[in-house]
């Protein structure tokens, strides 16, 4: 368009259009040019690629099942009708006291449909302690669930998949607290908080602590105590001053040992 015919249509703004909103302001709004380069379709940058791309070819049925995938594969005495595999997850279907329920033979079930080679069953605890609604291998009353467990999985395979389980042990993990109830209950008070107001008794300072916002009391506490407050109580391996973790070496061998045997017991 002409410069002049911009200049006289916008009142001599030639960079700048009026715009009316609907309450009757005006607000200039900037125009703006974009630039597109088009190349030149016989320029160097257009011509053809350096690698010829291969033509798509599904494989046979016969391709297929000669591949190295769907072989035969051994895993030390074991062997396995293919070599696909279905690693252990967390679905979190289990019952809070570690049993098997019909949500977990629903979700390996539909895993095992594919009949892959080698399917493995998710993090099972080897203690009989609160773990969430995750599997526990930790006592005799929880082999017949496991061996249904197994039983699905080969009725839904049709024989043809290998079951795994994968033995965990789990340290303490809790979960998050109120604020006030960690602050009131669970905190320990070290020498260190206890010198920010060492004329106050043990309640009156969680008291005290309880009344400070969140960034004062996060240069405060301990590392570990600052974690427990925003995510809930973890136990570390390195938690050696805590007896049951450092008997941890001398117990646990035994422990997968008995797990291990009743998830035989079960089918696996």
């Amino acid at each position: 368009m002409p410069a002049g015919n911009r200049a006289g249509r916008h009142g001599g703004r030639s960079d700048l259009d009026s715009c009316r909103s609907q309450h009757g302001t005006s607000f200039p709004l900037r125009r703006t040019r974009i630039l597109l380069r088009v190349p030149d379709p016989q320029s160097e940058s257009c011509s053809a690629p350096p690698h010829a791309v291969a033509a798509a070819q599904w494989p046979t049925r016969e391709t297929a099942r000669s591949s190295l995938l769907f072989s035969s594969g051994r895993i030390g005495p074991y062997s396995t009708r293919t070599r696909s595999w279905v690693p252990a997850m967390v679905p979190w279907r289990a019952s809070d006291n570690g049993f098997v329920t019909d949500d977990v033979l629903d979700w390996y079930g539909r895993f095992a449909d594919g009949a892959p080679g080698v399917l493995v069953v998710e993090a099972t605890g080897i203690r009989d302690v609160p773990s969430g609604p995750l599997l526990r291998a930790g006592d005799d009353r929880l082999v017949v669930g496991l061996s249904r467990l197994v039983d699905a999985v080969q009725r839904a395979s049709g024989g043809e998949t290998k079951l795994f389980i994968q033995l965990i042990d789990f340290l303490a993990i809790k979960r998050r607290p109120p604020r006030n109830v960690f602050l009131s209950r669970f905190l320990t008070l070290t020498p260190a908080l206890r010198a920010l107001r060492p004329r106050l008794d043990d309640a009156a300072l969680r008291t005290h602590l309880e009344s400070l916002d969140d960034d004062v009391l996060a240069t405060l506490l301990p590392a570990r105590e600052l974690e427990a407050l925003r995510f809930g109580l973890r136990e570390r391996v390195t938690d050696t001053h805590l007896p049951h973790i450092a008997a941890l070496p001398q117990v646990l061998p035994g422990l997968f040992a008995a797990a291990a045997a009743r998830c035989v017991r079960a089918g696996f």
